[in-house]
């Protein structure tokens, strides 16, 4: 009986997961809710001046596992925007005692002058569309960390590699500079 308990608990979450990936597919192009491990986000995080009052969004936070990491070292603003509904109640359930605002709902709808640092960790596909909103909304000075895709046009500031990271994946940061996203070397 706890064999067919724990099975049928397995099946029904399963199937949440497929229903909400099904219902973002659309909007998200076929990509998955998938969390970047901790050590990427550190390594990203160690990378950054981070400082009191600032403001960070997450597009796609996914579980808001890099808002949290963010929070726990600074007392800064950690804002996240959900779309897959599983995920985003994830977020919401793991962030919201330590003042982290998580949305739900699609980014490209949202303003993102205000932050001072964007994370995004999305498809190729969509980077182009991401780097034109960058160029369009951030504030001069903003930097975005882009994880395992390049904003495309754009020459990095850096470009991280974590040691001892299992996924040996490019993370990109950049600087945005008068109005338009631009590396600095």
């Amino acid at each position: 009986m706890i064999i067919l308990g724990a099975a049928g608990t397995l099946f029904a979450a399963k199937l949440v997961y497929i229903i909400t990936v099904a219902m973002t597919v659309g909007t998200t192009r076929g990509a998955l809710y998938v969390s970047t491990s901790h050590r990427r986000i550190q390594a990203a995080l160690d990378a950054l001046p981070l400082q009191s009052g600032q403001v960070l969004m997450d597009l796609g936070c996914g579980d808001g596992r890099a808002l949290r990491a963010a929070k726990k070292r600074c007392a800064l603003r950690a804002i996240g925007y959900e779309i897959n509904l599983l995920a985003y109640c994830r977020a919401k359930l793991f962030c919201a005692a330590r003042g982290i605002e998580v949305r739900y709902g699609n980014f490209w709808n949202e303003a993102i002058q205000t932050a001072d640092i964007v994370f995004c960790y999305l498809f190729p596909d969509v980077m182009a569309a991401l780097e034109a909103k960058i160029k369009e909304e951030a504030k001069p000075g903003a930097l975005v960390v882009s994880f395992n895709f390049p904003l495309p046009g754009l020459p990095p500031l850096r470009i991280l590699r974590p040691e001892g990271s299992r996924q040996s994946d490019p993370i990109y940061i950049y600087r945005v500079a008068s109005g338009d996203a631009q590396g600095c070397g």
